[in-house]
């Protein structure tokens, strides 16, 4: 009873606070307490708070807020921002992985842990020389992809990786666009979505004096497209901008208005 009230009365101070985001770079890093990170199907919130040395993880219910779950890992990890709008990810699809991870930094090895979402037990710990930052999750959690920061801090280059979470190593090759594969990665995220199915995360990035794209990560098996969307430079209202899966189309839209489709097939772009 004193560990449920205890974490009831952390859990409303981070409710109360707004999440914060660390990080730098193509990634945004981490963020702890609300809104946290809500499962495929809209029902269960995972949110992450620090305590002390640790890290307190909590499943909610998100109509009442209810405490389901919770579970404590030694040192500090946040659930996983994708875009600077705040998206989120680091939960399998089939509900069967989570995972969180420190911020991505120069000259420290960045950790990640891997959870059971439903008993909050850690399954694995372990960390990867180098500044990675997650990017997403495969449906089935066997497959995660990272966003591994190259040459200085301020040289705004990436690589796409992927890493299998059954043996923890890093596949080799980065994950490129076969058609460019010579083509430098750089950008910010602005916004992610995903298909119904969780098999493809599709990223919407903007660059300093050049136009915007969208990273079509297929997550079964390790593809990449980049699809260049139709502005030689980055719009004002692009970081306003959010993508929708509907049907086959992938609409790039500001409020009520789409900007430009994608067909998710032939990656064929549309003006709106």
């Amino acid at each position: 009873m004193r560990r449920t009230l205890a974490l009831a009365t952390i859990l409303g101070a981070a409710w109360a606070a707004i999440a914060v985001a660390d990080g730098g770079g193509p990634s945004p890093g981490v963020s702890f307490g609300s809104p946290g990170l809500v499962d495929a199907k809209g029902k269960v919130r995972y949110v992450a708070l620090p305590a002390g040395d640790g890290t307190t993880v909590a499943a909610l219910r998100v109509r009442s807020g209810r405490i389901l779950s919770w579970g404590y890992v030694d040192g500090i990890f946040g659930v996983p921002t994708v875009a600077w709008d705040g998206s989120t990810g680091g939960l399998a699809r089939n509900g069967r992985r989570l995972v969180l991870t420190t911020s991505a930094s120069y000259g420290t090895p960045t950790r990640f842990v891997v959870m059971n979402p439903r008993t909050l037990r850690v399954r694995a710990q372990f960390s990867l020389r180098g500044a990675f930052a997650f990017d997403a999750l495969s449906p089935g959690g066997s497959l995660m992809y990272l966003i591994q920061f190259l040459g200085d801090p301020n040289s705004g280059r990436y690589a796409v990786r992927a890493l299998n979470l059954n043996t923890r190593k890093l596949y080799a090759a980065a994950v490129v666009d076969r058609r460019e594969p010579d083509e430098k990665m750089t950008g910010q995220p602005v916004t992610r979505a995903e298909s119904r199915d969780g098999a493809w995360a599709y990223t919407l990035y903007g660059r300093a004096n050049e136009g915007p794209f969208v990273h079509a990560l297929e997550t079964l098996h390790r593809r990449a497209f980049c699809v260049d969307l139709p502005w030689h430079s980055t719009p004002r209202w692009l970081g306003r901008a959010r993508l929708r899966v509907a049907g086959r189309e992938l609409q790039l839209r500001v409020g009520r208005r789409t900007r430009a489709t994608v067909d998710t097939q032939t990656f064929e772009v549309s003006r709106g």
